[in-house]
């Protein structure tokens, strides 16, 4: 069976400066101990301290060269955090053009800039359309995040099986990218499912940064994604 793959988006929850280190050095002691790949994807101000723990990629990127960017992010800022990677494209945060549409051209330039220097990048995409476009562009990872279940109690998996299975069989037939799913993912059962469909592994946001007990969630979802 091959690597499963477990993203924690810390997004930018109160919980993510208050509990993230926890989570970090929570997340690098499981995946240790088990055969799931997990990543954790804290904002910025934490990138230097979640990289001594676990693995780590960033929340986003910019298209620019390092310069004269106030507010920018480049991907040379992000190999100095000696972080692996980067999400791109997430729901909160598109590569939107001028009329709200996605800007493929920005996007494809911020894939290939971090990809010379060698970091992952996993694009957040909202429908097949999307993901037929970002396949040609070679990133990491595809994560299917369908926007309207994003924070919410029903999962991808459950709510959209029949997408998700065409998603993967899309991504895995035209590429070498990796079929991750996200939204609504809150534990085993959903991890499970998202296998059992296809999917390389799961991004979870909420149902990891909102929990009380997030070690167990985090055991749980590995579990899931090992059947």
């Amino acid at each position: 069976m091959s690597t499963k793959i477990l993203i924690i988006n810390y997004k930018a929850y109160k919980e993510a400066f208050t509990k993230g280190i926890e989570i970090a050095r929570c997340s690098g002691e499981i995946s240790k101990s088990s055969s799931v790949n997990i990543i954790v994807s804290p904002p910025f101000t934490l990138l230097k301290d979640t990289v001594k723990l676990a693995k780590t990629i960033a929340q986003g990127v910019n298209e620019v060269e390092p310069g004269a960017f106030t507010g920018h992010v480049t991907w040379f800022e992000l190999k100095q955090a000696k972080v692996a990677g980067t999400i791109l494209n997430h729901s909160e945060n598109r590569y939107c053009d001028k009329s709200g549409g996605l800007d493929y051209s920005r996007l494809k330039t911020s894939i290939e800039k971090c990809t010379n220097a060698g970091l992952e990048t996993y694009v957040c995409v909202q429908n097949l359309d999307e993901a037929k476009e970002v396949l040609k562009m070679k990133p990491t990872g595809l994560l299917y995040e369908p926007p309207e279940l994003i924070g919410g109690e029903r999962s991808v998996s459950n709510s959209k099986p029949e997408i998700v299975k065409e998603f993967c069989s899309l991504v895995k037939g035209n590429s070498n990218s990796l079929a991750l799913v996200g939204a609504g993912i809150k534990g085993r059962e959903d991890a499970e499912k998202s296998v059992e469909l296809g999917s390389d592994g799961v991004g979870v946001a909420s149902g990891i940064m909102k929990s009380n007990n997030y070690r167990s969630v985090i055991d749980d979802l590995v579990k899931g994604l090992n059947k």
